[in-house]
């Protein structure tokens, strides 16, 4: 059997870390699970994690890295390649994401996330350090977002407004689909993102609001002012 260098053999140990802290802090919540029972799952000793890492929370900001990292190297495998339009890569992402939330294989890292998240609104320090993992700003990108179809209102945003909304349903969906799978099934999440990324409606006076408001105004004031009502009335609702 090849013998492994201490660097391989560091890296080894804090793979194995990582793994165990999601698993451990997952089942146990974040103040009930203690170092020592990550590294009794992970088969190493305490010393190990501490060589690894500063403290319980700089191991939580390592396992929501590297589980967004695993994550984003998934979705880049299936998705982003091939130059296909966004509005396939909608569909086929919501697709991915639904299968992802049926199959389970996200839950444990989504009760962390979600745990992680309210526990770093109490602490300044480490809220610091979450918003630089969830929104880094190197390598972000520019222009329209990829599963913001041209025409839609999404690809009207920036790049990180869109992105800030996409990562909130995605976050907030699998939250509810782990309390409530009956009343927030995995499929609505791929509904929502085809309304995200749906063409905008027509402008003034071209859209149903506006021709519908347009013609009971018309039956009172006939049917000029009607049609002007109508198209002051999609304005608002068009913003």
């Amino acid at each position: 059997m090849e013998r492994l260098s201490r660097q391989e053999q560091r890296e080894r140990n804090r793979l194995a870390l990582l793994e165990a802290a999601e698993k451990v802090f997952a089942e146990r919540g974040i103040q009930g699970a203690s170092v020592d029972e990550v590294a009794a799952e992970a088969g190493l000793t305490k010393g190990a994690v501490y060589s690894n890492f500063d403290g319980k929370e700089d191991l939580l900001l390592a396992v929501l890295r590297h589980g967004l990292g695993r994550e984003a190297r998934a979705q880049a495998e299936r998705l982003l390649h091939g130059g296909r339009e966004a509005g396939a890569l909608v569909e086929e992402f919501g697709a991915y994401w639904v299968e992802g939330a049926r199959g389970g294989g996200q839950d444990s890292f989504a009760r962390l996330t979600v745990e992680f998240m309210v526990h770093a609104t109490r602490h300044p320090a480490v809220r610091e350090q979450l918003v630089a993992v969830l929104f880094p700003d190197e390598g972000t990108g520019s222009g329209r977002h990829p599963l913001a179809p041209e025409g839609s209102g999404l690809a009207e945003l920036p790049y990180g407004e869109a992105d800030a909304i996409l990562k909130s349903l995605d976050l907030g969906m699998r939250l509810l689909t782990l309390l409530a799978p009956e009343r927030c099934p995995p499929e609505l999440f791929l509904e929502a993102l085809r309304l995200l990324s749906a063409p905008k409606a027509a402008g003034p006076g071209g859209g149903v609001a506006g021709e519908e408001a347009g013609a009971a105004a018309g039956g009172a004031v006939g049917g000029a002012a009607g049609a002007a009502a109508g198209g002051a009335v999609d304005e608002a609702r068009l913003g």
